[in-house]
């Protein structure tokens, strides 16, 4: 099941190690993010030396700003504290690709 981002500081100790973290960034009034959520959340029984994580943008505001959120979803994938990859939108391929590069 993939983890909710609670605070700032869980999200920071998080995205600072060594394995690579997706996280998936939505809103609860955002139709293309539910449509995608099952989706995420069968990727991570797929693969399992990544991260699966979602932090809700309203409610972790903070941790928005931080990461630039402009729309939603967002897909950022984290290594070692930095971003290494971002897919924007509810497209499953795209999704993947992210999945498929970070894992390699």
């Amino acid at each position: 099941m993939v983890k909710a981002i609670e605070s700032k500081s869980e999200f920071d100790s998080l995205i600072a190690g060594s394995e690579p973290v997706v996280v998936d960034y939505w809103a609860t009034w955002c139709g293309p993010c539910k449509m995608i959520s099952p989706h995420f959340a069968k990727l991570e029984a797929e693969y399992p030396g990544v991260k699966f994580v979602k932090v809700d943008v309203e409610e972790q505001e903070e941790i928005a700003l931080f990461a630039g959120i402009k729309a939603m979803p967002t897909f950022i994938a984290y290594k070692d504290g930095q971003p290494i990859e971002t897919v924007t939108g509810a497209v499953p391929a795209k999704l993947n690709a992210l999945l498929e590069k970070i894992s390699a």
